[in-house]
């Protein structure tokens, strides 16, 4: 096949590049010139440690010479440095500064290998007390930013979701609805691997207390999948690094039945690692809402106005295990596993008053709408690593990955006539339901090969396989005074499947060259995708082959300047409701309907970013261009029967220009601030039903965390969050803003934390989203449940999480020509 023949092209010609290596000096010429190289890690972790910072200094008057930062092994290397004696500082936020003394640099090792340098975790001593330097709630990386979920107060006893509210990049709306610089498509990674569930669904399913970081991966590299149009947001969950028996407890309570714990046991030897864990949750979310619609019917306008509760709720429980078997050395085999059970419930009443100018009706009644989904998921891994030198730099990984999930979605609505006092007087205007089943499998095999390629390269290459089942089931019902029970209407039921299998191939090559590194790549992917529809005469069918590029380069200035860039392509494929063409009843106002046409939309990503250090703290500055073609846009249409008909389309292109600033700032040892601003100026361009919507809009989202520590054992938090307004292509939305306050208490030499909070302190978190078209008017709000007050509890068993006790000050060594 043609896409086999382009993608071994590629892979061929990228493992060309990477092996051609610059000339060797010739023997004769003089060389008075050296490089240093050496290997950082955590002191107490043994990990290695990206992005630390190296500075070569001259003794004699403590002026910068030279320096660098470490590579994603912890490894960095310095060139061109002078032949004499110096010294070298080793330094992290957070970390205590190693410094080696007497380092002296001649003709005989002109090539320095000062091998492994340890940091320990900064601490300050209070009294008797060993207070232990926080890492900083944001780290910023070159592809990347990680958020330390340790150092988010406010969100104890949350999801993943609450830790999203306050973090750049991210907005999360009032109904916990998460969305990646404005776009609502990204891809959920649980420890680099696929979740089960999709988006926003997964992350309120992880709680916060599990979960070590977050990253954001706005410009993933060509070696993860190209889904998703913002990007990537990585769940790394925590993981025990001690010997023996260790676990940790946590458990929250809520005002207005809010219930969640989870407990991580773990037991490590020399041998294997096991690991089990366990989650329950019981939350619900009270609200209200309220709509006014005008609908414009020749020389009539339509006119209804509700309101009402809106509430949610969500429970599950979740079991996860597993075993880590360290063959040798340098070869782990890891079997591991995860089952879930889940419900979420969300409706209300609604109280309903419809009329028409010139009067000829006028209509109150009542309206009862609630759904349920419910459903089990499961998935196993088998990893397997084998390292071929002791710091891992080449290795070869391969992963199998099998997932389950099978859910009901159960969605009822009775509405009857009611008095202008909406008592009820008359029968049912709709009582109907509607049961969608889904039942889905995926398999993935991926093989990962690394390799270091001289002094600084490395080049990485990879095949994955990618096979989803999907079956899915949708009955409306219909219910029936004579049989005093539900029946079948099959105008609105059917069912279909679909199948979808994607091989793909991708290489990297990065280097470096000094204060300046690059990494290239490219991936391709073939896509044969099929949906069987009982109501179509044949199969929809899709085979395409798709190339993506990626690019990062960035350059590191001796004033601790880092300038970043980056370009990516991404992909954003429609889901399996998006491509059914047979319609889904919504409400008797509402009726909605997939196209088997629609194309993936695509998106190109560029990115540039500058940040500068200054000791514990940093400033930031990015700027970001995305523009998406094919872009799937929700059309609504009024059909001459009275109903809305809702489709999507690949109607139009959208683009985004923006920055964003964000610092993380220790004012004092007792006092850090952490903020960012964003301003992106979005526009949408084309036409829908005729009609051009070419649309623009600047859009801001600003954050606050305030944190203030009391002692060693006490600190407040303060988060605020404003979004601001945006548009779409009938419509736009509204701004809100909230803020949350927590206070937290370690007890018990550290062993117990207790965590109070407060979310939405003032109240404010409100939201409204207006819509129009040339036959139609419309205004939604929604208020959220505002002053929820939580209380966590969290014990560590045997010292699960590290004690960071280090050293006080700067570490200093000599240097005697052999080592240190």
């Amino acid at each position: 096949m043609n896409f086999r023949k382009i993608l071994l092209g590629t892979l061929v010609f990228l493992n060309l590049s990477a092996a051609a290596q610059p000339p060797e000096q010739s023997a004769n010429t003089i060389e008075l010139k050296a490089i240093v190289k050496g290997q950082i890690v955590d002191a107490q972790t043994k990990q290695s440690m990206e992005y630390a910072n190296v500075s070569i200094f001259n003794p004699a008057d403590s002026s910068l010479v030279s320096g660098g930062i470490t590579d994603s092994n912890g490894e960095f290397e310095i060139r061109k440095i002078d032949f004499g004696t110096y010294y070298i500082e080793a330094n992290f936020i957070g970390f205590n500064k190693t410094r080696i003394n007497n380092v002296r640099i001649g003709s005989g090792n002109r090539h320095l290998d000062l091998g492994v340098i340890e940091l320990e975790p900064s601490t300050q001593e209070i009294g008797a007390v060993n207070v232990v330097a926080d890492r900083s709630r944001i780290e910023y990386k070159i592809d990347k930013k990680v958020i330390n979920v340790s150092q988010d107060i406010n969100a104890a006893g949350g999801t993943a979701v609450d830790v999203l509210e306050n973090t750049p990049s991210v907005e999360v709306d009032i109904e916990g609805n998460v969305s990646l610089r404005g776009s609502g498509s990204f891809t959920v990674l649980i420890d680099g691997k696929p979740s089960v569930l999709e988006g926003s669904d997964a992350l309120r399913q992880l709680p916060a207390s599990v979960i070590e970081n977050i990253e954001i991966i706005t410009n993933p590299s060509a070696k993860y999948d190209p889904d998703g149009m913002a990007g990537i947001i990585n769940v790394v969950m925590k993981k025990n690094v001690l010997s023996g028996f260790n676990g940790i407890v946590n458990a929250m309570v809520g005002t207005r039945d809010k219930y969640r714990t989870d407990l991580t046991l773990n037991y490590k030897t020399r041998k294997t690692n096991l690991f089990f864990g366990a989650d329950f949750s019981d939350e619900t979310f009270y609200g209200s809402g309220d709509s006014y619609r005008e609908t414009y019917l020749q020389d009539t306008t339509k006119f209804l106005i509700a309101d009402g509760t809106r509430d949610y709720a969500r429970s599950g429980h979740r079991f996860k295990g597993g075993i880590d078997l360290f063959l040798t050395d340098l070869s782990t085999l890891t079997f591991s596993g995860t089952y879930g059970e889940y419900g979420r419930k969300r409706g209300g009443e609604s109280r309903i008053h419809e009329y028409t100018d010139p009067a000829g009706l006028d209509l109150y009644s009542v309206e009862f709408d609630d759904s349920e989904r419910t459903g089990t998921y499961w998935n196993s891994n088998i990893n397997f690593q084998q390292k071929f030198n002791e710091d891992g730099t080449h290795k070869l990984q391969a992963l199998f990955y099998y997932s389950n999930s099978v859910g009901d979605d159960f969605e009822f609505e009775d509405e009857y006539i009611t008095n202008s006092d909406f008592e009820r007087t008359g029968g049912y205007l709709a009582r109907v339901r509607t049961i969608e089943e889904e039942d889905e499998d995926e398999y993935r095999i991926e093989l990962d090969y690394t390799k270091p390629v001289g002094d600084d390269g490395r080049f990485e290459a990879g095949l994955q396989t990618r096979i989803d089942r999907e079956f899915e089931d949708y009955s409306f019902n219909d219910w029936d005074d004579d049989a005093n029970d539900y029946i079948d209407n099959p105008k609105y039921s059917s069912s279909q499947h679909f199948k979808r299998d994607i091989i793909s191939g991708y290489s990297t090559f990065a280097n470096n060259f000094g204060s300046f590194s690059y990494q290239l790549g490219l991936r391709g992917e073939y896509t044969n995708r099929s949906i069987a529809h009982e109501k179509a005469e044949t199969p929809a069918e899709i085979n395409r082959f798709d190339l993506f590029p990626t690019a990062h380069f960035s350059y590191k200035f001796l004033n601790d300047i880092q300038l970043m860039t980056s370009y990516s392509r991404r992909i954003d494929r429609p889901g399996g409701r998006d491509l059914d063409p047979f319609p889904n009843y919504y409400n008797r106002y509402t009726i909605r309907y997939g196209n088997p046409e629609l194309k993936p939309e695509y998106t190109d990503s560029y990115e540039l970013g500058l940040m500068k250090s200054y000791g514990k703290s940093f400033v930031s500055l990015e700027g970001f261009y995305r523009v998406t073609n094919n872009l799937i846009t929700q059309v609504t249409q009024l059909g001459d029967d009275g109903i809305f008909y809702i489709n999507t389309e690949n109607l139009n292109n959208d683009f985004s220009l923006g920055s964003e600033i964000m610092g993380n700032l220790n004012i004092q040892d007792w006092l850090i601030f952490n903020g960012s601003f964003s301003v992106y100026r979005y526009r949408l361009e084309g036409e829908v039903l005729g009609e051009s919507i070419d649309r623009k809009s600047t859009n801001y989202t600003g954050r606050l965390n305030t944190t203030v520590k009391l002692n060693s054992n006490s600190r407040f938090q303060l988060t605020g969050y404003y979004r601001g307004p945006s548009v779409s292509a009938q419509g736009e939305s509204s701004s809100f803003f909230f803020t949350n306050l927590s206070y937290r208490q370690d007890l018990m030499k550290k062993k117990l934390t207790a965590t109070l909070s407060l979310r939405d302190v003032f109240g404010t978190m409100k939201f409204e989203r207006t819509s129009r078209g040339v036959d139609f008017y419309n205004v939604y709000k929604r208020e959220r449940e505002s002053q929820v007050v939580t209380l966590t509890l969290s014990y560590k068993i045997n010292n699960y999480k590290l004690e960071r006790n280090g050293g006080d000050g700067t570490r200093e060594i000599d240097y005697d020509d052999g080592g240190f």
